[in-house]
This record gives C-alpha cells, structure tokens and sequence, in this order.
C-alpha cells in the first residue's frame, strides 16, 4: 500500500523554502552573540560564513547543508554582513566534504542536537 502523503510538492515547497525577502531573513535568520561568538572561533573569513550558514540553515528549515548545495545569495549576504566578512568568502567555503561535516558536527555539539535517524 503507497504512503498516504499529508502535504503536496507545492505545500511541502511553500513550507521548506528559504526565504529570500528581508522581513523572512530578519525572522530566521539573525545572529545571537552566542553565534557570533562560535562562528568567530573559525580560521578564515570563508569558514566562519560556511559555518554561519549551516547554522542558519539548521534552525529554519532545520535542515543540513549538503555537499554541493549553495543556498540562496541573499541568505549569504545576510550572514555576511552581519560577520563583517564578503559575501564573495562562500566562493572558498566547504568545497570540502569534511569541512561541512566538521561543521555540522561542531554545531550539533555546541546547540545540544542530533541528526534524524529512522533507527
């Protein structure tokens, strides 16, 4: 028996998209402090936004950032600003996998949380 789906591609769409107007990035995505503070511990201007970023992108849509995946400029620029670095910095960021994955793991860490498993 096919899995009922509760949400179409549309809706699903509508509900996971990273929001590129500015009201959307104020609400998800301003820096605390805390953030800044964590995010300014990195080596380079393109680790600390490649950081920021996938942070960002954990707290809305709650989602990792995967291999090859460039989110949206304005988000990058958003971040960029708010870290005092040039948005051009994501040019350098994570074109290594491991990188990524250090990231993720080192936020998982510091924010208490875990990937989904079906296990």
């Amino acid at each position: 028996m096919p899995r009922r789906e509760i949400l179409s591609p549309a809706q699903r769409q509508a509900l996971l998209e990273i929001p590129v107007d500015r009201a959307g990035l104020i609400e998800h995505y301003v820096l605390s402090e805390q953030d800044i503070s964590l995010v300014r511990l990195r080596r380079g201007d393109h680790n600390r936004l490649g950081i920021a970023v996938q942070l960002a992108l954990l707290r809305f849509p709650g989602t990792a950032l995967q291999a090859d995946e460039t989110p949206p400029k304005e988000l990058i620029n958003f971040l960029a600003r708010q870290l005092h670095v040039p948005s051009s910095a994501w040019d350098g960021q994570a074109q290594r996998d491991e990188t990524r994955r250090e990231h993720l793991l080192e936020l998982q860490t510091q924010y208490g949380s875990r990937s989904y498993c079906r296990c």
